[in-house]
């Protein structure tokens, strides 16, 4: 059109004017990410390298889970694990002192230290007879205090099984006053009764002097005699002898 006056850019190669320009067709403006995601993304990065911690911190220290490590706990491990014992440990340290037991303390028959085969012993001051340690007392009481110092020896009033073992009861008392045994009369139906519980065989062994006043029983040259029980006596103990 006539009077009309028109501008144009022109972006000739080579010019130095146009240089460094972009062209508005070729310019992508990028989008910035909203800042509340960053703050999110970061406290995500933050709260992974705390939970990496405790992770971290738990397996030095042997409590984290198994199923989540997949770890052996170490009580497993010695459960499952083919290796013998150290030595000096467990059964080995008993056996090994009830060696030293049996080497000290058991002789045979040549009076020679028993090394291999067990024995029985018996506290000092007990006899040993079968499978039975035997104390004779030196003082004298009632029998019921008789009974209660047996009892404080974790022991009982002597209680004779058989005529062997009162022989051998006849032969260590020699021919001393009568001795208290754990043996008296006990209701109902006033029976003689040893300490263990068991009845008295009275065809084995007679009870002499059976007045009805006398409810405990005492021994002396392999009888049984019926007492008073507040009498004072000598008493003899009895207690399990220890297999070694």
């Amino acid at each position: 059109m006539a009077g009309e006056i028109v501008y144009a850019d022109l972006n000739i190669p080579g010019d130095p004017s146009s240089r460094g320009k972009v062209a508005p067709s070729q310019h992508h403006d990028h989008p910035r990410c909203p800042r509340w995601h960053r703050l999110a993304l970061g406290l995500t990065l933050a709260g992974n390298i705390v939970l990496l911690g405790v992770v971290t911190a738990l397996a030095a220290q042997g409590s984290l889970d198994t199923s989540l490590t997949g770890a052996v706990p170490k009580t497993m491990e010695n459960e499952t694990s083919d290796q013998p014992s150290p030595k000096g440990t467990g059964c080995s340290d008993l056996e090994e002192f009830r060696s030293h037991l049996r080497q000290h303390l058991c002789y045979t028959q040549n009076n020679k230290p028993s090394e291999g085969s067990s024995c029985k012993l018996c506290p000092k001051d007990w006899l040993l007879h079968g499978d039975k340690c035997y104390w004779v007392s030196k003082a004298i009481k009632g029998w019921e205090q008789s009974r209660e110092d047996c009892l404080m020896k974790r022991a009982l009033l002597l209680v004779i099984n058989d005529w062997e073992e009162m022989a051998f009861v006849g032969n260590t008392t020699q021919d001393q006053r009568q001795m208290w045994i754990g043996l008296n009369i006990t209701s109902p139906g006033r029976t003689w009764t040893w300490q263990d519980g068991s009845s008295l065989n009275q065809t084995l062994f007679p009870v002499f002097d059976p007045n009805k006043e006398n409810n405990c029983a005492s021994v002396k040259k392999n009888k049984i005699h019926s007492e008073i029980c507040q009498t004072e006596l000598k008493w003899i103990c009895q207690k399990a002898a220890v297999l070694v």
